[in-house]
C-alpha cells in the first residue's frame, strides 16, 4: 500500500483537495501556482506592481480533471485597459510582440499567424500558460480575461479567468479604452430542482443578440434559450428533465461566450 501512494503524481493529491473542498468538479481546473487546492475558474485574479515596472506577470496552471485527453487553444479579450500599456500571452510558447493596448479584438493566442494549442493527457497538467503586461511608467490598472476551449469546439469556453494588473500609487484603478465589462449574472435557486430563474446585473445594449445555453461536464449543450425584448434581463427555464450533477450555465453576446456560471441540480 505505501509504495502505492508513493507513486501518486501531484495532480491526484491536488484533485482530492479541490474535490474536498468545493464537492465538484469544472470542465477545467485554473490554479494558482501558489494556492492548488483552490479553482480559481470563473474568478478575478489581483496582480499588483508599480509603474515602473518593466513587466508584471502572472503563471497559471491549467488542469484537466477528465479520463481523456484534450487539446485547448487560449482566448484572451481586453475586458478594461489603460491606454499605452502593452501585454502579451504565453501559450506553448511566448510571442517576441507585446500588443498595445486597444489595438486588438478578442482573439486566440496567435504566433506567426498560427493559433497555439497545448493538449492536456487525462489528469494532466499545462503549465505553459502566463500573461505579461507591460505598465510603460503609467498609473492605473488593466483587466484582460482569459478562456480555453476544446480545439474542436471554439463557442464553448470551458474555463475563464481575469486578471486585474493594478500599478497605481494611488489606489486609484480606472482604465480608459473599454469599460463595457461582460454581463454578469445571478443563478436561483442553486442548486436547483424543476426550474431555475437567470438575472442579467448589467444593461444590455437593444442591438446585442443574449442567448443563454446550458451544458453538461463533457460540453454536451443540454438547454438554451434565447432573452426576447419583453423581459431582457431576467429569463426563467425549466430544467425538471435535467439529471441530477453539477452544469455550466453560459450567457452569449451575439454568439460569443462572455460569461459562465456553475448550477447544480439536485431532484
Amino acid at each position: 500500500m505505501k509504495n502505492i501512494y508513493s507513486k501518486l503524481s501531484l495532480i491526484a493529491f491536488i484533485m482530492a483537495a479541490i474535490i474536498s473542498i468545493n464537492a465538484q468538479i469544472s470542465p477545467l481546473i485554473i490554479l494558482e501556482t501558489t494556492h492548488l487546492t483552490l479553482d480559481k475558474n470563473g474568478a478575478t485574479i489581483s496582480e499588483y506592481g508599480l509603474a515602473g515596472d518593466f513587466e508584471i506577470d502572472k503563471s497559471l496552471w491549467v488542469v484537466n480533471p477528465n479520463g481523456q485527453a484534450i487539446t485547448l487553444k487560449c482566448k484572451k479579450t481586453e475586458i478594461d485597459m489603460l491606454a499605452g500599456t502593452e501585454s502579451v500571452t504565453c501559450w506553448q510558447i511566448c510571442p517576441s510582440n507585446f500588443d498595445v493596448a486597444g489595438a486588438n479584438t478578442p482573439a486566440f493566442v496567435t504566433v506567426g499567424g498560427v493559433q497555439m494549442t497545448e493538449t492536456a493527457g487525462a489528469n494532466d497538467t499545462i503549465k505553459s500558460f502566463s500573461a505579461h503586461y507591460k505598465p510603460m511608467n503609467l498609473d492605473g490598472c488593466s483587466m484582460i480575461k482569459y478562456e480555453w476551449y476544446d480545439e474542436n469546439d471554439l463557442n464553448t469556453a470551458l474555463a475563464s479567468v481575469s486578471i486585474r494588473f493594478i500599478h497605481s500609487a494611488t489606489g486609484s484603478c480606472l482604465a480608459s479604452i473599454n469599460k463595457n465589462i461582460d454581463y454578469s449574472f445571478d443563478i436561483f435557486p442553486n442548486p436547483a430542482n424543476k426550474s431555475i430563474n437567470i438575472s442579467l446585473n448589467n444593461n444590455i445594449n437593444t442591438n446585442d443578440k443574449i442567448s443563454i445555453e446550458i451544458y453538461d461536464l463533457i460540453g454536451k449543450k443540454v438547454l438554451s434559450s434565447n432573452l426576447n425584448n419583453i423581459n431582457r434581463n431576467q429569463v426563467s427555464l425549466n430544467t425538471e428533465n435535467l439529471k441530477q450533477g453539477v452544469y455550466l450555465v453560459s450567457i452569449s453576446k451575439n454568439g460569443n461566450t462572455v460569461t459562465t456560471n456553475r448550477l447544480m441540480i439536485e431532484h
